[in-house]
This record gives structure tokens, sequence and C-alpha cells, in this order.
């Protein structure tokens, strides 16, 4: 058969003489498929190579298509396709919706979950608090219509107040019969988003998965790599939703809902030139409203809104996104004055940070919110791990040039003063000492920032003790700073596997730096090490000392940690990454360091 013969052939298979017919199925297909672009739902919108974007660009068929009320159904009707199992939440159990509205506390109960989650000093700014409130009274008056998604939410809420509940009073404990806990909000939070078809985008799912990984996995002593698999997901939905574009360059978006998609905005992971979302205003959600028809002017940074740290954050987060680009890059090595030209960019957006946010010693900061001090404290440790990643690559490469003193002094520095906020928390957490009371919120800190400070000063021990010039006083200097931060991790690892792998990796380094320095003639240096005691050590910590009773040999460390004392000219720093992200110590999920913070640790 001719190839125009099976064309016409084809042509006549397809009946397209009635109109009406053949108008009516491509509404019905079209609508079905952008569904998550109506304004009844949390609206999206697709990449614009997509067709459906070209269409939506096309007045008279949008027109008409808005129009439609063909649309996908309510949220809720879904709930009796949802599957038992769920790829990301796995086994959930058969649950109907009436069920889970059985389950959810009595009022006061929720009440007082509600007021000490916003209340508290680790709150998110997605979700607004009036319209809460709003839609609180409502599922009040009538569980039933409330979407299940929101119902979801609600649960999310409270799984995490009852987690800082249960942190605060360690002593609590929970039976499985308690159904007011976060064990049992979680499953229900999890039953929620799958009868609600997470997966489809909609009005509420990216706020509830994103407090429930939260709520999941902030409170561990140790990190968890299933978060990221559920982080993954979360971008996937969020860029189906188009939080990658802002809000003003879509259409069918409200000013208000458009303001709460920036709250949210995209993780740094996300390539700058594929995603244009503004940040978010400065506002307080008194300012806001759905409503409103335009957005009032923001707020100066000078008035601290719950907003404000996100913004702050946001700046400096930037400039970590370009750092990562041109520390990935294979050229970054040779294209030095771009690395000054990062360098200046990160201490100007470093130097722009509010006064209210700026670092300042926990010991002298006992009038300000816990809160607070946990939002300085990460900001300072983000721009202290941007500065080390951005030079760490120029240490152990003709140290002896002068060419490259300048990022050998500001990344041993960096690292010197991210040590020394590991210590100044570790006191502060102490007994008695000003977060001992919040030290819950310490878990939020990633282990991989100061364990990356205590490689820098590492390397940089081994290029002195390579240097026959080097003074005694600095490589002491170094070793009490490891020996000070090894105490630390020593102080956790009874209640953290990380902790304890931590502990025992500083003490291959010690020991091996030294073998080094014995083999230097440095027994003076060795003999002149002087440490101060640190709150709840368990007697003296010296070198080779049979730490722990472990033999080092049989430590799960990769050669590159060997590589990092030898001053190894061949040092693979994206080993080093993927080592203690993926393998060895995986990064903590961090809470305090806005919203998609959750995926913003670590170099790389």
């Amino acid at each position: 058969m001719e190839g125009g013969d099976l064309s016409d052939l084809s042509r006549q298979n397809v009946e397209f003489s009635d109109k009406t017919r053949f108008s009516n199925a491509v509404r019905e297909g079209v609508v079905h498929q952008i569904g998550v672009e109506t304004p009844r739902q949390q609206q999206g919108g697709q990449l614009d190579t997509n067709w459906l974007s070209i269409l939506d660009d096309i007045k008279e068929v949008r027109e008409e298509l808005s129009q439609s009320d063909i649309y996908s159904p309510e949220d809720n009707n879904d709930a009796n396709d949802a599957p038992d199992v769920d790829l990301v939440f796995g086994p959930v159990g058969v649950a109907d919706f009436q069920d889970i509205l059985n389950s959810v506390p009595s009022r006061p109960i929720c009440d007082k979950f509600l007021s000490e989650y916003f209340n508290a000093p680790f709150m998110l700014p997605i979700i607004h608090t009036i319209k809460f409130q709003n839609e609180y009274e409502k599922f009040w008056q009538d569980p039933n219509k409330a979407p299940v998604l929101w119902v979801g939410l609600l649960f999310s809420i409270l799984a995490l107040a009852a987690l800082v509940r249960d942190a605060i009073n360690p002593q609590r404990v929970a039976s499985d019969q308690d159904t007011i806990s976060a064990k049992n909000f979680h499953i229900r939070t999890a039953q929620c988003l799958v009868l609600g078809n997470y997966t489809n985008s909609r009005a509420y799912s990216l706020e509830t998965l994103m407090l429930h990984l939260i709520g999941k996995y902030v409170v561990k002593s140790d990190s968890s790599l299933d978060g990221w698999f559920l982080m993954g997901i979360i971008i996937r939905l969020a860029m189906r939703l188009s939080f990658h574009r802002d809000p003003k360059t879509r259409m069918n978006i409200s000013p208000f809902d458009g303001e709460m998609q920036r709250r949210m905005g995209m993780p740094s992971m996300i390539p700058s030139q594929c995603c244009d979302t503004e940040p978010p205003g400065n506002f307080n959600d008194s300012d806001i409203h759905p409503e409103l028809e335009s957005l009032p002017s923001p707020r100066p940074v000078t008035d601290n809104t719950p907003v404000l740290y996100t913004i702050v954050k946001g700046k400096i987060m930037g400039v970590f996104r370009e750092v990562i680009a041109h520390a990935q890059s294979p050229t970054s090595f040779s294209s030095y004055p771009v690395t000054l030209e990062l360098d200046s960019k990160l201490r100007k957006a470093y130097a722009e940070i509010p006064q209210f946010y700026k670092i300042e010693p926990i010991s002298r900061s006992f009038l300000v919110p816990s809160g607070v001090i946990m939002c300085r404290c990460t900001l300072e440790l983000l721009f202290q791990k941007a500065t080390i990643v951005l030079h760490r690559r120029y240490l152990n490469v003709e140290a002896l040039d002068p060419q490259w003193e300048y990022s050998r002094r500001t990344c041993i520095t960096a690292a010197q003063d991210t040590l020394s906020l590991q210590e100044d928390l570790h006191h502060a957490a102490s007994p008695g000492g000003r977060l001992y009371e919040d030290r819950w919120l310490l878990s939020s800190l990633t282990s991989h920032d100061f364990l990356l400070a205590s490689m820098v000063i590492c390397l940089e021990l081994s290029v002195l003790m390579r240097s026959s010039n080097a003074p005694s006083s600095q490589i002491t200097g170094r070793l009490n700073t490891l020996l000070r931060s090894q105490r630390v991790w020593m102080s956790r690892s009874e209640h953290s596997k990380e902790a304890r792998t931590a502990t025992l990796a500083l003490q291959l380094m010690i020991e091996k730096a030294q073998g080094n320095l014995q083999s230097r003639a440095y027994d003076k240096a060795i003999n002149e090490i002087k440490v101060d005691p640190l709150q709840n050590a368990t007697g003296p910590v010296s070198i080779g000392d049979g730490f722990l009773d472990t033999e080092i040999a049989e430590l799960p460390l990769p050669d590159s940690m060997t590589d990092i004392i030898n001053g190894s000219e061949s040092l693979d720093w994206t080993q080093f990454d993927q080592y203690f992200l993926n393998g060895g110590l995986p990064t903590q999920l961090d809470i305090v360091d806005g919203t998609w913070d959750l995926l913003d640790m670590g170099p790389d």
C-alpha cells in the first residue's frame, strides 16, 4: 500500500465531521491535563516549551476553557481510588476519610498544639496564619467538608507540635495506645496525602509534604537518606506547579497566592537559569490576604517579620548557588579572578545581614530568643561554608606560592570560625547553658559543616608539617582546634552514630598528624599542647590514647581521608563530600535554615 493511501485511510478512520463532538473531546482532554491550573485548585503551569503553555496564549481557547465546567473532580472525590501502598510512604493502611476525621483530637487539644507550633521559633512562613485560622474555624463547623489534604496539613502541624513537646520533656514515654502522639499524627498525615492524591499537585499538597518531611526527620540524632528521596518528589511537584517561575510571569494566579508561592521558593540546587522566582516580600501575615488586588509595598528590612530570615538567607544562598556552580566547574581553578569576584559578592551579602540577625557570642545573647540565636548561627554557618567551598581547592596547591595566599588564609579562617561556633553551641547546650532548655534545636545543624571545617584544619596542618619554616606554635594551635572539636563530638557519641564516627575520624587525623610531627622532630610541639576542658568531657583525650578502645584501622574511612592528612595533591573534595553525605555521615536535615534548606546543606 502506498504511503499516501495509508495516510488517506488513517484520515478516513477518524471522524471529524461532528464539530461539537470533537470540540467537547478536545475541551475535556485539555482541561483534564491542565486541571492543575484552574483557579479552584493549587494553580500550576507547564514549561514554556509545552504545547499547553502555547495553547494558554491563545486568548479565545483559554477563555472558552476557563468558562467550562469540565474540570477534574474535587479533591475528596479521589479518596476511594487511593492505593493502600504508596511508593513514597509505603504501606499506609486502609483508612477512609471518616476514620481519619474521627481520629482528630478534641478542639482544646488541637488549639493547644497549634498555638505551640505557630509561636515556636522554627515556624516556617509557608502557612498564612490568618487564612489557616479561618479554614480551621470552618473545619470545626463541618469537618466533612474539609479537603482531605487540608486535614493532612493539620495533622502535620500537630505532629511537629507533639515532637517539640516530647523533645522538651524527654522523660515522657508515649505508649502505642497514645493517640495524641507524633507517631500517630505522622501516620494520619501520610494517609491524608495518599487519599488526597498528592501526586496531582493539589492545594495544600506541598505544604503538607514539607511539614511532614520536617517532622519525620528533624529530631533524629542521625540523618536519614529517606528524606532526600522525599525531597526529590517535593521538588518535582513544585516544578510541576511552576514554583520555579515567578508568579508575575504566569496567568490565573492571584497576588496573594503568588506571594505565598514565593515564600516556598525553590532550593538552591535548582540552577539559576532554570528559576526566576523572586524573593518574598517582607510582609507580616496581616499585610496580605486572599482578596488583595495588588501587593502593598514591603516593609523595610529593619522590621523583623516572620519572612525576614528567609529573605536574608536567600541572598546568601543565591551567591552560594554561584559558588557551587563555580567550584564544580572543571575550569574553576584556572578562573581565579572569578573566585575573587564571588568572594566579594559573598562578603557583600554577608555584610548586608540586618543587625538583628548578625552573629553574636551566645554568652552575650541572654535577651535574645533562642530561635533568633539559631537563625544567627545558621546564617553564620552558611556564610562560612560557602567561603570554605569557594577557596578550599587552593589549600594544598603550591603552598608557598603567594598567588593563592589569600584563598588559603580565608579558607582557614572560615574553618576556625566554624569550629569556634561549634564549641560555643556545645557550651550553650550543656546543663546550665543558655540553650539547654532548647537544645533540641541543635539537631537541625548539619554535621557536614563542622566536619568540613575539621578537614580544612587537618589539610592545613599537613601543609605546615611539610614546611621546614612552619613555627611550632601554628601546628600546636591547629591540633588544639581539632582536639576541641573532637571533644564536642565525643559528648554526643552516646546517642548518635554520626557523632561516634566523627569522633573516631578526627582521632585518625590526629594520630596521623602526630606521626608526621614526630617524623619532623616536633616532639616539643606535642608536649606543648594544652587543651582546655569542655563541659561533660569524660576524661582527657590525648593523642594516641586508644580512644574508645576502637581500632582506627577498622573504621570505614576511604583513602581520601588519609590523603587529607598526607597533603595529597590529588585530594578529591567531591569524593569527601559524597562520602560524608551518602556513605558515612549523611547531612542532617536543617529546619531553621528556611523552607527549602533541607536540601541546602553540604557543599555540593
